[in-house]
């Protein structure tokens, strides 16, 4: 039977809707700008290709912005419907599948350039540090530094500094991963670039409706094949 697309056809008009808005805007507001420009300095082309390009910059980065604050709340539930399908089934069963999924998964969908996560590792109480990728100089960092028990002390994500990896700096964010009042492990996010305030608060989201109790279900499922 085909499924029922009526609210992903709603959202995507809404998305088009107001892209379209903004580049409508965007271009009417360029026209008083040139006019502003030329009458401030007429017959001098220099000061309008300045401004044209410091314009169509900012019209670049605020574009990407709202692109990205439109993507992800729809996107991110559909893009992780299929782990949550195969834990459900049974085809992901243990903490090292899941933990392998899930990083490989953050890495691919958080690929924004406002947030882009470059690489992603996973560990549980017990457990080594999960990845897809081979992370080991970074494991020995985490183990020297005791993240896994100094994340039980946190309540949100954490920028917790630099970490290097194949002979590259990248920010470490450790994102605690809680249900109710119970610390379930960490997530750590290694990125290029510094996490705003604002999207970490979209990585908060993340862990909070989507990865929290899918990891519980997988602990109980572990505990009960052992």
């Amino acid at each position: 039977m085909a499924r029922n697309k009526s609210y992903s056809t709603i959202y995507s008009a809404q998305r088009t809707i107001l892209l379209v808005f903004y580049l409508s805007t965007m271009i009417a507001l360029c026209i008083p700008l040139v006019l502003l420009v030329t009458r401030l300095s007429p017959g001098n082309y220099f000061p309008l290709v300045i401004t044209l390009l410091f314009y169509l910059v900012l019209v670049s980065v605020i574009g990407s912005f709202i692109y990205v604050v439109s993507y992800i709340p729809f996107n991110l539930a559909s893009a992780f419907d299929p782990i949550k399908n195969d834990i459900a089934s049974g085809r992901i069963t243990d903490l090292e599948q899941f933990g392998k999924r899930i990083t490989g998964f953050v890495t691919e969908f958080f690929n924004f350039s406002f947030l882009d996560i470059a690489h992603a590792f996973f560990q549980t109480p017990g457990s080594d540090l999960i990845s897809h990728g081979d992370l080991s100089p970074v494991e020995k960092a985490m183990e020297e530094y005791k993240m896994l028990e100094k994340s039980s002390k946190l309540e949100e994500i954490m920028r917790a500094g630099k970490v290097s990896l194949h002979n590259r700096e990248y920010h470490l964010y450790i994102l605690p991963i809680w249900i109710n009042d119970r610390w379930l492990g960490y997530m750590g996010l290694l990125t290029e670039k510094r996490i705003s305030r604002f999207f970490q608060k979209f990585l908060v989201e993340f862990e909070d409706n989507f990865l929290d109790d899918q990891l519980l279900h997988i602990i109980q499922l572990s505990k009960q094949a052992d």
